[in-house]
Protein backbone atom coordinates (compact mmCIF):
# COMPACT_ATOMS: atom_id res chain seq x y z
CA UNK A 1 0.00 0.00 0.00
CA UNK A 2 1.38 3.41 -1.00
CA UNK A 3 2.05 5.77 1.91
CA UNK A 4 1.62 9.53 1.64
CA UNK A 5 3.20 12.34 3.62
CA UNK A 6 0.99 14.30 6.01
CA UNK A 7 1.06 17.29 3.62
CA UNK A 8 -0.04 15.14 0.66
CA UNK A 9 -2.73 13.46 2.76
CA UNK A 10 -4.10 16.86 3.84
CA UNK A 11 -4.20 18.04 0.20
CA UNK A 12 -6.07 14.88 -0.86
CA UNK A 13 -8.62 15.36 1.91
CA UNK A 14 -9.20 18.99 0.95
CA UNK A 15 -9.74 18.02 -2.70
CA UNK A 16 -12.09 15.21 -1.72
CA UNK A 17 -14.15 17.59 0.43
CA UNK A 18 -14.39 20.03 -2.48
CA UNK A 19 -15.72 17.25 -4.72
CA UNK A 20 -18.29 16.31 -2.07
CA UNK A 21 -19.49 19.92 -1.83
CA UNK A 22 -19.83 20.14 -5.62
CA UNK A 23 -21.73 16.86 -5.72
CA UNK A 24 -24.13 17.96 -2.96
CA UNK A 25 -24.67 21.31 -4.70
CA UNK A 26 -25.66 19.48 -7.90
CA UNK A 27 -28.08 17.30 -5.95
CA UNK A 28 -29.65 20.39 -4.39
CA UNK A 29 -30.14 21.92 -7.83
CA UNK A 30 -31.75 18.75 -9.13
CA UNK A 31 -33.90 17.71 -6.17
CA UNK A 32 -34.18 20.73 -3.88
CA UNK A 33 -33.38 20.56 -0.19
CA UNK A 34 -31.90 17.33 1.12
CA UNK A 35 -32.05 16.10 4.70
CA UNK A 36 -29.13 13.77 5.47
CA UNK A 37 -30.11 10.42 6.97
CA UNK A 38 -27.44 8.52 8.87
CA UNK A 39 -28.35 4.85 8.70
CA UNK A 40 -25.10 3.78 10.33
CA UNK A 41 -23.09 5.30 13.16
CA UNK A 42 -22.80 9.10 13.69
CA UNK A 43 -19.61 11.00 12.76
CA UNK A 44 -16.46 10.00 14.62
CA UNK A 45 -15.81 12.06 17.72
CA UNK A 46 -12.35 13.65 17.71
CA UNK A 47 -12.57 14.06 21.50
CA UNK A 48 -11.98 11.19 23.92
CA UNK A 49 -14.37 10.18 26.70
CA UNK A 50 -17.02 12.70 25.67
CA UNK A 51 -19.67 10.90 27.77
CA UNK A 52 -17.43 10.73 30.87
CA UNK A 53 -17.86 6.97 31.25
CA UNK A 54 -14.21 6.93 32.32
CA UNK A 55 -14.77 9.84 34.68
CA UNK A 56 -12.45 12.75 33.73
CA UNK A 57 -9.89 10.68 31.85
CA UNK A 58 -8.60 12.67 28.87
CA UNK A 59 -9.93 15.96 30.26
CA UNK A 60 -8.02 18.80 31.90
CA UNK A 61 -8.96 21.76 34.05
CA UNK A 62 -7.37 24.96 35.28
CA UNK A 63 -8.29 27.59 37.82
CA UNK A 64 -6.60 30.93 38.39
CA UNK A 65 -5.29 31.70 41.88
CA UNK A 66 -8.21 34.10 42.31
CA UNK A 67 -10.73 31.28 41.77
CA UNK A 68 -11.58 27.91 43.27
CA UNK A 69 -13.53 25.07 41.67
CA UNK A 70 -13.93 21.31 42.15
CA UNK A 71 -13.97 19.15 39.00
CA UNK A 72 -15.53 15.68 39.31
CA UNK A 73 -18.16 13.38 37.80
CA UNK A 74 -21.69 12.57 38.92
CA UNK A 75 -23.79 9.58 37.94
CA UNK A 76 -27.53 8.82 37.97
CA UNK A 77 -28.51 11.73 40.19
CA UNK A 78 -27.29 14.12 37.48
CA UNK A 79 -29.50 12.39 34.86
CA UNK A 80 -26.83 11.76 32.17
CA UNK A 81 -27.77 12.49 28.57
CA UNK A 82 -25.58 9.59 27.39
CA UNK A 83 -23.41 7.07 29.18
CA UNK A 84 -23.07 6.64 32.93
CA UNK A 85 -21.67 9.96 34.16
CA UNK A 86 -21.58 13.69 33.59
CA UNK A 87 -18.87 16.23 34.37
CA UNK A 88 -19.72 18.39 37.37
CA UNK A 89 -17.94 21.65 38.12
CA UNK A 90 -18.64 22.95 41.60
CA UNK A 91 -17.61 26.60 41.72
CA UNK A 92 -16.58 27.82 45.16
CA UNK A 93 -14.93 31.10 44.15
CA UNK A 94 -15.51 32.82 40.81
CA UNK A 95 -12.18 34.48 39.95
CA UNK A 96 -11.69 37.86 38.30
CA UNK A 97 -12.38 36.88 34.68
CA UNK A 98 -14.46 34.37 32.73
CA UNK A 99 -11.32 32.47 31.74
CA UNK A 100 -10.24 31.92 35.34
CA UNK A 101 -12.13 28.59 35.48
CA UNK A 102 -11.52 26.29 32.51
CA UNK A 103 -12.46 22.73 31.52
CA UNK A 104 -10.95 21.42 28.28
CA UNK A 105 -9.33 18.69 26.19
CA UNK A 106 -6.12 18.90 24.14
CA UNK A 107 -4.15 18.39 21.93
CA UNK A 108 -5.65 17.19 18.68
CA UNK A 109 -5.32 18.11 15.01
CA UNK A 110 -7.75 20.23 12.99
CA UNK A 111 -7.19 20.82 9.27
CA UNK A 112 -7.46 23.97 7.16
CA UNK A 113 -10.66 24.43 5.07
CA UNK A 114 -12.41 21.54 6.85
CA UNK A 115 -15.80 22.23 8.44
CA UNK A 116 -16.19 21.00 12.02
CA UNK A 117 -18.99 20.96 14.56
CA UNK A 118 -18.40 21.31 18.31
CA UNK A 119 -21.41 20.31 20.42
CA UNK A 120 -22.22 19.61 24.05
CA UNK A 121 -25.05 19.30 26.52
CA UNK A 122 -24.99 21.50 29.61
CA UNK A 123 -27.09 22.75 32.51
CA UNK A 124 -26.48 24.85 35.62
CA UNK A 125 -27.64 25.24 39.19
CA UNK A 126 -29.54 28.37 38.09
CA UNK A 127 -29.40 30.48 34.91
CA UNK A 128 -25.91 31.61 33.94
CA UNK A 129 -23.57 32.02 30.95
CA UNK A 130 -20.47 30.04 30.00
CA UNK A 131 -18.36 30.20 26.85
CA UNK A 132 -17.68 27.36 24.41
CA UNK A 133 -14.49 27.72 22.41
CA UNK A 134 -12.12 26.00 20.01
CA UNK A 135 -8.63 27.46 20.10
CA UNK A 136 -4.90 26.94 19.63
CA UNK A 137 -3.12 25.64 22.70
CA UNK A 138 -0.23 28.03 23.11
CA UNK A 139 0.92 31.48 22.06
CA UNK A 140 -0.72 33.42 20.43
CA UNK A 141 -3.83 31.56 21.73
CA UNK A 142 -5.84 31.96 18.50
CA UNK A 143 -9.56 31.28 19.00
CA UNK A 144 -11.18 29.61 15.98
CA UNK A 145 -14.73 29.45 17.34
CA UNK A 146 -16.09 30.90 20.56
CA UNK A 147 -19.42 32.08 21.88
CA UNK A 148 -21.25 32.65 25.14
CA UNK A 149 -24.19 30.30 25.78
CA UNK A 150 -27.00 30.63 28.30
CA UNK A 151 -27.54 27.68 30.64
CA UNK A 152 -30.51 26.87 32.84
CA UNK A 153 -31.61 24.11 35.22
CA UNK A 154 -32.67 21.98 32.22
CA UNK A 155 -30.31 20.05 29.95
CA UNK A 156 -29.86 21.76 26.56
CA UNK A 157 -27.63 20.96 23.59
CA UNK A 158 -25.50 23.70 22.04
CA UNK A 159 -23.32 23.54 18.94
CA UNK A 160 -20.96 25.66 16.85
CA UNK A 161 -20.19 24.82 13.22
CA UNK A 162 -17.06 26.48 11.83
CA UNK A 163 -14.42 26.18 9.11
CA UNK A 164 -10.77 26.00 10.14
CA UNK A 165 -8.62 28.81 8.70
CA UNK A 166 -5.32 26.92 9.21
CA UNK A 167 -3.89 23.50 10.02
CA UNK A 168 -3.40 23.18 13.77
CA UNK A 169 -1.82 20.12 15.39
CA UNK A 170 -2.28 21.56 18.89
CA UNK A 171 -5.96 22.45 19.11
CA UNK A 172 -8.06 22.71 22.27
CA UNK A 173 -11.81 22.35 22.89
CA UNK A 174 -13.36 23.51 26.12
CA UNK A 175 -15.58 25.71 28.25
CA UNK A 176 -14.68 28.70 30.41
CA UNK A 177 -16.94 29.58 33.33
CA UNK A 178 -15.51 32.11 35.77
CA UNK A 179 -17.29 35.23 37.12
CA UNK A 180 -20.49 33.48 38.30
CA UNK A 181 -20.71 31.31 41.44
CA UNK A 182 -23.13 28.88 39.83
CA UNK A 183 -22.34 25.16 39.42
CA UNK A 184 -22.25 23.60 35.94
CA UNK A 185 -22.94 20.11 34.56
CA UNK A 186 -21.66 18.98 31.13
CA UNK A 187 -22.32 15.81 29.11
CA UNK A 188 -22.04 14.25 25.64
CA UNK A 189 -19.29 16.53 24.29
CA UNK A 190 -18.54 15.99 20.58
CA UNK A 191 -16.20 17.47 17.96
CA UNK A 192 -16.43 16.03 14.46
CA UNK A 193 -16.08 16.83 10.77
CA UNK A 194 -19.06 18.29 8.93
CA UNK A 195 -22.32 20.00 9.76
CA UNK A 196 -24.30 19.29 12.93
CA UNK A 197 -25.69 15.77 13.26
CA UNK A 198 -28.26 14.91 15.93
CA UNK A 199 -27.66 11.58 17.64
CA UNK A 200 -30.02 11.95 20.62
CA UNK A 201 -33.69 11.26 19.87
CA UNK A 202 -35.92 14.24 20.51
CA UNK A 203 -33.03 16.70 20.92
CA UNK A 204 -33.69 20.38 20.17
CA UNK A 205 -30.19 21.80 19.67
CA UNK A 206 -29.35 25.48 20.05
CA UNK A 207 -27.13 26.65 17.20
CA UNK A 208 -24.39 29.05 18.24
CA UNK A 209 -22.80 31.33 15.66
CA UNK A 210 -19.01 31.63 15.98
CA UNK A 211 -18.09 35.14 17.10
CA UNK A 212 -16.56 37.60 14.66
CA UNK A 213 -13.54 36.65 12.61
CA UNK A 214 -12.56 33.01 13.09
CA UNK A 215 -8.88 33.47 13.92
CA UNK A 216 -9.28 35.95 16.75
CA UNK A 217 -6.74 36.34 19.52
CA UNK A 218 -7.55 35.31 23.09
CA UNK A 219 -6.65 38.78 24.36
CA UNK A 220 -9.69 40.15 22.52
CA UNK A 221 -11.99 37.69 24.30
CA UNK A 222 -11.02 38.50 27.90
CA UNK A 223 -14.17 40.56 28.30
CA UNK A 224 -16.44 37.52 27.77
Amino acid sequence: MKLYSQKTYTAIRKQANQYVRIYLSLLLLLFGSITPVYTEKPPENILNNGDFDHHLQGWRHWTHESANALFQTEAKKAEPIAGKNVAYIKINKVGNALGHIQFYQQPFTLLEDITYTYSLWAKSEKPRNVTMRIMHQGVPWNVYAGRSIGLSETWKEFFITFEMPVDDVSSRAGIIMGLEKVDVWIDHVRLYEGEYVSDIEGAEPHAVEPSGKLATIWATLKSF
